[in-house]
């Protein structure tokens, strides 16, 4: 694709913001005011919108002079990184910190925290939360479900 404004014409492809998708892509220009382009199609979403140069480009055929943001420190960025607990480890802790017995679950059960439960789809689980009045929280290996039950236990 050309963006040279010496060779941009009606029916030629650019790159310029796309107003719809929210980012540069390829886009055939419609019409033409004065030598810049006025109208274009977006070659992705196929919407007509009025020309946007890319972002950070004031002209078009202009190149992007970068981002204007500073990449973090690398030492940052990792110790970042660290601070989030892959739900495996979060699983296997409370799993492992549990001495409840494990329970089949069932929709018509009533579950309590910490409860040890095994999901015939999802597994072995820990109920983490008590979502209010009949919802749990459940860790899994893979993912965090919010199931149903049938709600604090009677007395």
């Amino acid at each position: 694709m050309n963006t040279s404004s010496a060779a941009l014409s009606v029916g030629k492809e650019m790159v310029c913001y796309c107003t719809r998708c929210k980012m540069d892509l390829g886009h055939t220009i419609m019409s033409m005011v004065g030598g810049m382009p006025s109208r274009v199609i977006c070659r992705t979403c196929k919407s007509e919108h009025n020309y946007k140069p890319k972002k950070g480009v004031k002209e078009p055929g202009a190149t992007a002079t970068g981002s204007t943001r500073t990449a973090a420190p690398r030492v940052a960025r990792e110790a970042k990184a660290e601070k989030t607990v892959p739900v495996e480890l979060e699983w296997m802790k409370q799993l492992n910190a549990s001495n409840r017995p494990m329970r089949e679950y069932a929709a018509n059960e009533s579950f309590l925290l910490g409860d040890r439960i095994k999901h015939p789809t999802f597994g072995e689980g820990v109920v983490q939360r008590l979502v209010h009045p009949n919802k749990v929280e459940i860790i899994f290996r893979m993912d965090i479900k919010v199931l149903i039950h049938a709600g604090a236990p009677k007395n």
